[in-house]
């Protein structure tokens, strides 16, 4: 019996130069299309600024009243997001870390934290050797200063590693 040979590709120069014509076709078409929006964009921003002139010239006072709303919105949206960023800054970061590296073992593996700042709360994940070493982590945690109310969320044996370590994830609020 002889062999079979398949061949899965063909090498047809007509199709490589069909394929190179719509190519080049779309291509022009993408010129032609930023071209066009680029025209259409200018022509909006011109016509916007002829409606803004005509609409000062005939409602003088109107025009700035609307300015001014949309200065003091975007001044409270600053105003939030820089009340955000301080409550950030003076959230009691060092003390959280330093619980969390006390509590520390070689029997655990941190694997997350997730500070939630604006409930001060922390959602810790990790893996654990055994669960004697997962419930003496909690222990430590429990009887931290700056932590209160931790409790174990979620626990899974991971049956795939021969260790069988156990994967959990705690919630905690911090003081």
């Amino acid at each position: 019996m002889r062999p079979l040979f398949l061949d899965y590709r063909r090498d047809d120069p007509a199709q490589h130069r069909v394929g190179l014509l719509v190519l080049a076709l779309e291509m022009a078409g993408v010129v032609a299309m930023g071209i066009s929006y680029y025209s259409l964009s200018a022509q909006a921003v011109r016509l916007e600024d002829q409606v803004a002139k005509v609409e000062h010239k005939l409602h003088p006072g109107r025009s700035g009243a609307k300015a001014s709303v949309a200065d003091t919105q975007q001044a409270g949206a600053e105003i939030k997001v820089a009340n955000d960023v301080i409550m950030q800054l003076s959230m009691p970061w060092n003390e959280l870390f330093n619980a969390l590296e006390e509590a520390n073992s070689s029997n655990i593996a941190l694997l997350g934290i997730e500070p939630n700042a604006a409930k001060r709360l922390v959602r810790v994940s990790g893996e654990a050797k055994n669960s004697a070493a997962l419930f003496a982590y909690i222990r430590i945690l429990q009887a931290s200063k700056s932590m209160s109310g931790v409790y174990l969320k979620h626990q899974q044996v991971q049956e795939q590693n021969p260790e069988k370590p156990i994967r959990f994830t705690l919630d905690a609020s911090w003081i």
